[in-house]
């Protein structure tokens, strides 16, 4: 079977395009973005308790 035979059969409805994936990387950004802060904040947290404790 070539692919000229196959081409035809494609749903082209289930394809992603490139707008798809741009949307889907930004949304990661925002994601790994809130997560970094969430994190880092946490960490600061962390560090303000250890210094309190040995005082």
């Amino acid at each position: 079977m070539g692919l000229a035979e196959i081409l035809p059969e494609i749903d082209g409805s289930q394809l992603t395009t490139k707008s798809d994936l741009t949307e889907a990387v930004a949304d990661l950004k925002v994601d790994i973005l809130r997560w970094l802060v969430v994190t880092q904040l946490a960490v600061g947290g962390f560090i303000f308790a250890a210094i309190k404790f040995m005082r």
